[in-house]
């Protein structure tokens, strides 16, 4: 059943509010959504969604639309089209005719194969994740009239809403680790501390003989401090036959 205008909007903006987002994958659950709700609400327009984690990984294209797809993953090998300009640059591309000379000289490839798909409007939304933007959600429209403002406007809400929580998973990550970090840190710490009364009173040294101790055998056997403490502390290293 066919939810009214108002129920389809707060529906996508809760989905995309709960959506899961993992490092790992992060296309398949927020950004897949983006696309589906942007093409189940702006009616006829088409949607793509180009999304580059990061600089070291390819760009990932996301679309309800298998040839919609297919012309973005080509846009992203062209260096293409508005997806590709919006991470280029990190600002918007306005509504712009595919027929037209300028979209012509500048997108060749692209725009012959869109209009090829029977789309003849394009527009690129910037995807921004804090200062980032490594998004971009491209409307399309068959007809020749320019696409709406309102349809704008809400394809961008909907790409900050995906924006934020993008951002809200990469700051819950950051500090993960750090916690991580700092509780591995803190284990090390102790091990060594243990490990350096350990041998002190072995080798009837203070504690800071013992570190210097500790430090030169794993500097000399080219070993982590943190694992030679422990080796010491569960008494499978014995440092005073060294």
């Amino acid at each position: 059943m066919t939810l009214p205008p108002r129920q389809q909007l707060a529906r996508a903006f809760v989905d995309l509010a709960r959506s899961p987002v993992t490092d790992a994958s992060p296309m398949t659950g927020l950004l897949v959504l983006l696309a589906a709700h942007g093409t189940e609400l702006f009616g006829d327009c088409g949607a793509n969604v180009l999304y580059r984690h990061d600089g070291h990984v390819p760009t990932r294209v996301a679309s309800t639309d298998e040839e919609l797809k297919g012309l973005g993953n080509a846009a992203v090998a062209w260096d293409e089209g508005p997806g590709p300009e919006v991470l280029r640059t990190g600002r918007l591309v306005p509504d712009t005719a595919l027929d037209g000379e300028p979209a012509r000289a500048k997108w060749p490839r692209y725009t012959r194969r869109a209009l090829g798909l029977g789309y003849r409007r394009v527009a690129g939304l910037p995807l921004r994740v804090g200062d980032a933007t490594p998004g971009a959600l491209v409307l399309f429209g068959r007809g020749d009239t320019p696409l709406p403002a309102d349809l704008l406007e809400l394809g961008q809400s909907l790409a900050d809403a995906t924006g934020w929580a993008l951002e809200q998973d990469r700051r819950l990550r950051e500090s993960r680790t750090l916690a991580a970090q700092l509780d591995q840190a803190l284990t090390s710490r102790i091990v060594i501390e243990q490990a350096k009364g350990t041998l002190a009173a072995r080798l009837s040294v203070s504690p800071d003989q013992a570190f210097e101790v500790l430090r030169g055998y794993a500097r000399s056997h080219r070993l982590r401090l943190p694992d030679v403490a422990l080796d010491v502390v569960e008494r499978r290293l014995d440092l005073g036959r060294h």
